[in-house]
């Protein structure tokens, strides 16, 4: 297996945010992602643009990376302009970009499936499953210097995943209905194969082995159709969490990152000290999922210390502050106070409700989604938008 741990500057980080096409007068999805990465590529003066910008499962969908940043403010400069590059080319389709972890009122199978050799066998071996898998996430890289501080890292992300996908959840409705989950995306997903709650690792090399008799028995081709909520990821050289839902605020989006960046550095610390993560029992890791899965912000999830009940925004605000230090150290803790404002204003989930409620119906929800992806003013933590 390739593994490329300190190939980059410990801690650094990469961001990755997938977007749906919509119509610019129906707001339905279209299968545009080829017309917007051609007009991406004849404006692409910069040389590298085009190399961020890519295809995903659907047609409909586009997906955006940085590069490697040093910094959670240079990787949200560089989401900036990539969203608004993004944007200029899907205005000259009439089209627009939106961002949630679902869209309102699309219909999966009316979708396109991109006809790449990886989307085409993840089709033909998963079938009606990749199919209904219309989903929009939010991946967050952070590098790491050994691939054993990877799998610590990993165990350590794996207990503070419900609080992730708590804060993080945005994706209300689906085909046309509230579902009454604050992330759909999530159980949506969680049908795949190889995804949700990861399994705890004692070291790389039993990750390794994993991986290898997986692709030995046919079950899989590599380690990257392992879609779990946290994993390594040898080939960067970075720990990567997938449990967010994508952001339709860019400063969100930089809360997010910058939350992950430092609980990885919290992690990577304590793994130098030699200390150990408590291995948490997966069937309680999964309740805690799936309460903030249903509840969002409002859920009471278990503080598996002391196996009592507590409110999600108390267990976010306790992850802040164990990651405030880490934070300080990376010169995030601006950007991390933002997660403040996401608790106190609420989720996109909240504020797809109410924007349905103001608004009166999912088409408005939309076109609301799409106005809101397209703030690209610089970020400005600590200050609601």
């Amino acid at each position: 297996m390739e593994a490329n741990f300190g190939s980059s500057e410990l801690y650094s980080l990469g961001i990755e945010e997938e977007f749906q096409i919509l119509d610019g007068e129906s707001l339905e999805l279209v299968p545009r992602v080829d017309e917007l990465l051609a007009s991406i590529g004849r404006s692409d003066q910069r040389g590298c643009v085009s190399e961020r910008v890519a295809h995903e499962l659907f047609q409909s969908e586009v997906e955006i990376s940085t590069g490697v940043a040093g910094s959670v403010a240079e990787a949200v400069e560089e989401l900036a302009f990539l969203r608004g590059r993004l944007q200029e080319a899907a205005a000259s389709r009439d089209s627009l970009i939106a961002s949630a972890g679902t869209h309102p009122f699309a219909w999966y199978e009316r979708q396109e499936v991109t006809e790449e050799p990886r989307y085409l066998d993840i089709l033909e071996s998963m079938r009606w499953v990749a199919e209904r898998g219309l989903v929009f996430g939010l991946h967050v890289h952070v590098g790491l210097d050994s691939a054993d501080k990877a799998v610590h890292c990993a165990n350590a992300l794996r207990n503070s995943l419900p609080e992730l996908l708590a804060l993080s959840a945005n994706s209300p409705f689906w085909r046309g209905r509230a579902t009454g989950l604050a992330s759909t995306r999530a159980k949506v997903f969680e049908s795949f194969p190889r995804s949700g709650v990861p399994p705890a690792f004692g070291s790389f090399a039993e990750f390794e082995c994993l991986v290898e008799r997986g692709a030995r028995t046919n079950s899989f081709r590599d380690y990257t159709y392992i879609w779990w909520d946290v994993r390594p990821h040898p080939r960067l050289g970075t720990v990567e969490l997938r449990v967010c839902d994508a952001q339709t605020r860019l400063t969100s989006a930089a809360s997010l990152a910058a939350l992950a960046q430092s609980l990885v550095a919290t992690a990577g610390e304590a793994f130098e000290r030699g200390e150990s993560v408590r291995v948490e029992p997966l069937t309680l890791l999964e309740e805690n999922k799936w309460r903030a899965m249903r509840d969002g912000l409002d859920a009471l999830l278990i503080d598996l210390a002391t196996d009592t009940e507590r409110p999600a925004r108390e267990a976010v605000a306790a992850l802040v502050e164990r990651s405030r230090p880490a934070a300080r150290a990376l010169g995030c803790a601006a950007e991390l106070d933002g997660v403040r404002e996401i608790v106190a204003r609420g989720n996109g989930a909240d504020e797809q409700r109410r924007a349905y409620d103001e608004l009166g119906s999912l088409h408005a929800v939309a076109r609301w989604l799409a106005e809101e992806t397209a703030r690209l003013s610089p970020p400005q933590p600590g200050v609601a938008r």
